[in-house]
């Protein structure tokens, strides 16, 4: 009888490598699809994120199938692979629905695949197989608000201290939460200045404000604002990050002058920083005088952005009272 069972044990670890190996397939045609400008490559991206398409419903059914449950490096393949094809098939709509995933997730998979996979992804999101769960996350995080509910925002910061090297995909994921607005972004910045995994997001964030493009660079000091603002906001920062923040914030006030959205973006984070951090405010405290006073009197700068350097200037001037 032990001979038997672990004999179809083994059989089903076989067929488990052979799924993850299909997958895999899968997930390097789309790498290669997504950076290939080929008509070959466009058709079979077209073809794969088409309803009629098997492909994407045979790896929803991998994900929720009993039968390969604690399987995990197959869940792994499976989840980025539905993780990519989600974000593949979002690009093709311009519009600014957060729960457009969701939507996207019925279309291809059909309503009752999706309602199974929405229940067991969020399943994994709190399981004990961190990294499962990280990519769980992250499928959740393309689904949208109605699968991934401010309550679940706490988990970015309990993956973010357990899986540190997972740090780049997370706060891609708080970065997203975020730009939903609401009852998340609130969750979202409370859980950041009260949880340890918070002191790992600033890290990441300062990397993304320093090289990232300009819509991800906003966001991310949008983020910082948001909790720098809060009353434990005072606390939220280690001394060097809060000088690297200064910094940085320098460096890219005046060169945002000309666009005035992204410039009072910096500046409000510039006044929440120095408003309830004393590092911050005593780092290069001249220089950070000296920039909002040539703002403030610049002329030739917008009406928007003289009036946010005096506001600025006002709270280091209190400050240094």
């Amino acid at each position: 009888m032990a001979e038997t069972t672990a004999s179809s044990l083994d059989e089903l670890q076989a067929k488990a490598e052979q799924k993850k190996d299909y997958v895999q397939q899968i997930i390097r045609q789309l790498e290669r699809a997504m950076s290939s400008s080929s008509e070959d490559d466009r058709r079979w991206l077209e073809s794969l994120l088409h309803p009629n398409d098997p492909s994407f419903r045979t790896i929803v059914k991998l994900v929720i199938s009993p039968k390969y449950q604690g399987f995990w490096p197959l869940t792994c393949v499976c989840l980025r692979a539905l993780w990519m094809i989600l974000k593949m098939a979002q690009m093709k709509f311009d519009l600014r629905d957060p729960d457009l995933g969701w939507k996207v997730l019925v279309e291809l998979a059909g309503d009752d695949l999706a309602f199974e996979v929405r229940r067991d992804v969020c399943k994994l999101v709190e399981g004990p197989e961190l990294r499962v769960a990280c990519l769980a996350l992250m499928v959740m995080a393309e689904l949208g608000p109605c699968v991934l509910k401010a309550d679940r925002v706490w988990r970015i910061m309990d993956l973010l201290q357990a899986v540190p090297d997972r740090a780049d995909d997370l706060s891609e994921v708080a970065l997203r939460v975020h730009a939903w607005g609401s009852e998340s972004r609130l969750e979202l910045c409370l859980a950041a200045v009260q949880h340890p995994g918070g002191r790992l997001l600033v890290e990441v964030l300062l990397q993304v404000i320093n090289r990232c493009d300009e819509k991800r660079r906003c966001r991310a000091v949008k983020v910082l604002s948001g909790c720098l603002s809060r009353p434990e906001g005072s606390d939220f920062l280690y001394t060097n990050d809060a000088r690297v923040l200064v910094e940085i914030l320098l460096r890219e006030l005046p060169n945002n002058v000309e666009n005035v959205k992204a410039f009072e973006c910096h500046a409000e984070c510039f006044k929440a920083l120095t408003t309830n951090c004393a590092a911050a405010r005593a780092h290069r405290r001249e220089e950070q005088l000296q920039l909002m006073a040539d703002l403030r009197d610049d002329e030739r700068c917008e009406h928007e952005v003289r009036t946010k350097s005096a506001e600025i200037l006002a709270v280091l001037a209190q400050a240094g009272a």
